[in-house]
């Protein structure tokens, strides 16, 4: 059976695929896990005979989310995939890389690539799946949804295949009864109860571990500020970082372009100015969370003045009991109610207006919020208490 399916067609956010066409085999095995797994992707063996090539292309590659460059010798000698990166570059989507080989960026695409994230060299089409998984690049809303993944057509074939059989068998069956001759008595035969059959021996479950690549998959970050914070908790200044090293951390706080030890020192002015002992802080670089999600030990998480929008990577975090986005960019807060244990939560200085999903996190006692986010959405019901904070 071919290994090629069918790409993802439709409105709901996608990856799009870049590579070498003389790789497919690496590729189309790697991304059809992807595919299995109820991810949408989308690649050129989608395209139609005798349609319009290069405006299909740009046409998925504008209303795509998020790009999958596959980086070999044979890709950066392509002009297609350079075109096509250099239009995601472009047009600012976020691009991961996957290595196929281990060879050198080339100086004309040097430029294209500055900025994107990269996993490390892998040896099979499961563990380059695995690794784009772990990276965190696939973000919730690029799962199919069940009324996407069940075959209607195939279902409603099937279904009047069924009622055929069924209106066949019982036409059959009364036809049988209509036509069929008395059948003599017969004598009585005595019944005896069958002997239980022994139980089953129960099936032997071998544990598999973890292999190497999957237990120590080195972290990309998404930005410098992210990177400057970790490694000051972790006491890593240079050395490679492990997923499981992530793990360990309890504790993380971001304030605009600044990294700190705590909120002692952190207030705002009047007119929203964060500072920090004094000083004015600008707007930091933190927006991409998906390194967080590995961090399931986080107790506290501040998020000052960051340019954040999408916060479903925040979700699961059991543990999380204090949180802020005072001064970010944030303004959906719907996601926060994956976060059960959440007991603080600042959103002064932000653009929220509805308080209402709050109300799924039992846990909640404190919401700090500022004048000017007035007025404010919430159910007189809530079991947490809003507090507006005394400005200077």
């Amino acid at each position: 059976m071919s290994h090629f399916f069918k790409p993802y067609e439709g409105k709901s956010p996608y990856v799009f695929v870049s590579y070498a066409h003389r790789q497919s085999d690496a590729v189309v095995d790697t991304i059809r896990i992807l595919h299995d797994k109820g991810w949408r992707v989308w690649y050129d063996e989608g395209i139609p005979a005798g349609s319009d090539w290069p405006a299909n292309i740009a046409q998925h590659m504008q209303e795509c989310e998020r790009v999958l460059f596959f980086l070999s010798g044979r890709a950066m000698e392509s002009p297609n995939c350079y075109s096509e990166m250099r239009t995601a570059s472009r047009l600012g989507k976020p691009i991961l890389v996957v290595r196929l080989e281990d060879t050198p960026v080339r100086e004309n695409w040097k430029d294209i690539l500055e900025g994107s994230r990269e996993i490390p060299l892998l040896d099979t089409a499961s563990s380059r799946a695995g690794g784009i998984l772990e990276s965190g690049f696939f973000l919730r809303r690029f799962r199919r949804s069940l009324r996407e993944a069940v075959p209607w057509q195939l279902l409603g074939l099937a279904a009047s295949l069924i009622l055929f059989l069924l209106s066949a068998g019982i036409l059959a069956a009364l036809a049988a009864g209509f036509f069929a001759p008395e059948e003599p008595e017969r004598p009585a035969v005595s019944y005896q109860e069958p002997e239980p059959e022994p139980e089953p021996e129960p099936v032997q479950v071998q544990v598999v571990e973890l292999g190497e690549a999957e237990r120590y998959f080195a972290v990309n970050f998404p930005d410098r500020q992210q990177e400057r914070a970790i490694r000051r908790v972790l006491d890593i200044p240079e050395e490679e970082i492990y997923r499981w090293q992530i793990a360990e951390i309890r504790e993380l706080y971001f304030c605009g372009n600044m990294t700190t030890e705590g909120l002692e020192n952190v207030a705002f002015d009047k007119d929203g100015t964060c500072r920090v002992n004094g000083a004015p802080v600008v707007t930091g670089q933190v927006s991409d969370l998906s390194l967080l999600k590995n961090a399931v030990k986080l107790e506290k998480l501040a998020l000052i003045c960051q340019p954040l929008e999408d916060l479903t990577s925040l979700g699961g975090h059991l543990l999380l009991e204090e949180l802020s986005l005072a001064g970010s960019s944030v303004s959906d807060i719907s996601d926060l109610k994956d976060l059960p244990g959440l007991k603080t939560l600042r959103l002064e200085y932000t653009e929220v207006k509805d308080l209402t999903p709050l109300e799924e996190i039992p846990s909640l006692r404190n919401v700090t919020v500022s004048r000017q986010m007035l007025p404010l959405q919430w159910s007189d019901d809530a079991v947490y208490s809003v507090l507006l904070i005394q400005e200077p």
